[in-house]
């Protein structure tokens, strides 16, 4: 457990959300906000001060190898259930509508859930997508619908092309967007993805919302444009992969295990190429590096099959082979 964890203000009700959620007792998670809102606590702190903090030891306990991953998934599908409990507990939303939606490739609908909830409690009429919403997919519903905004969840740094994406589609179907979650960032990033707007929490991103219902902006951000290694990318990763795992992987689960954390590691590359944040590369390797021996892949061996990755990227896909030696170095 991180040394914070259940320090400072609402210390003994994470700790306490976080027994329940490890044993399954989503009853008593529930019974716990609740009690929450009921003091006065507002959702933003419940969300922020709470709930997210225990995601995140969650998600620790799962990297470092204290926790199973079915009791990890078990504990984020309660919490997502739990979110969605809070949402429902208001009146009837009338105001207008809001598309929530999460970015292509990220998995992770608890962010998504967490907006989707808080623009329920203040009255607007929530359109959920879930997670990992395919841009194309995405454009021709808004174009069907035509919402007031496009809020959209992106958790990890893998889903940043895919953001800009959906981003770009939510333009073009007349639509703007607001952005939130742990992959932005910043504002600088978010920017650079083409957000209208960027919301750090829910009552940001319901503020941002609130404006636009009397002027909605006048002007879209402006998203990037797909960096050139974006088709050889999609058209040789497999082959890519294959070869390292040639040399590098024993055994079928390992093989599927790290194949899986060589296509996340492209997925990198392309979005620091496309934002121009080759650190985002170096932070993604430092995660694999720490958490790696907990799930069976020692540093050495990662630090080998991310340099074969990298030997591999000629022709026009030198500038990524560039980026990720870079990092490892």
């Amino acid at each position: 457990m991180s040394s914070e964890f259940g320090r400072g203000a609402n210390g003994e009700e994470r700790l306490a959300m976080l027994a329940a959620l490890v044993n399954g007792d989503g009853s008593l998670a529930y019974r716990l906000a609740t009690e929450l809102l009921a003091h006065g606590v507002p959702f933003d702190d419940i969300i922020v001060d709470v709930l997210s903090p225990v995601q995140t030891e969650l998600g620790l306990r799962w990297a470092t190898g204290d926790l199973g991953i079915a009791y990890e998934h078990a504990s984020s599908a309660a919490i997502e259930e739990l979110v969605v409990r809070l949402g429902a507990i208001g009146e009837t939303p009338t105001g207008p509508a809001v598309v929530v939606a999460g970015a292509e490739h990220d998995a992770h609908a608890i962010g998504a859930r967490v907006v989707a909830s808080a623009l329920a409690l203040e009255g607007f009429r929530v359109l959920f997508l879930g997670a990992s919403v395919p841009g194309e997919d995405l454009g021709d519903y808004l174009e069907l619908h035509q919402p007031l905004a496009l809020a959209l969840s992106c958790s990890i740094p893998t889903a940043l092309v895919g953001a800009a994406r959906s981003v770009a589609a939510a333009h073009v179907a007349g639509v703007p967007v607001v952005g939130g979650g742990r992959a932005f960032a910043n504002e600088r990033r978010a920017t650079r993805i083409g957000l209208d707007a960027f919301a750090r929490v829910p009552r940001e991103a319901v503020d941002h919302l609130r404006a636009w219902e009397g002027a909605p902006p006048e002007h879209f951000g402006s998203v990037p444009e797909p960096v050139p290694e974006r088709r050889p990318l999609a058209n040789r990763s497999p082959r890519l992969i294959a070869t390292v795992l040639e040399a590098t992987a024993d055994g079928e689960t390992r093989r599927v295990d790290l194949a899986d954390e060589l296509e996340r590691v492209l997925m990198v590359v392309e979005g620091a190429l496309l934002l121009d944040e080759p650190g985002m590369i170096e932070d993604h390797i430092q995660w694999l590096r720490a958490t790696g021996p907990a799930h069976g892949f020692q540093r050495e061996m990662v630090d080998r099959a991310l340099l074969m990755l990298a030997a591999a990227m000629d022709d026009d896909l030198q500038r990524a082979g560039v980026a990720l030696r870079a990092a490892l170095s």
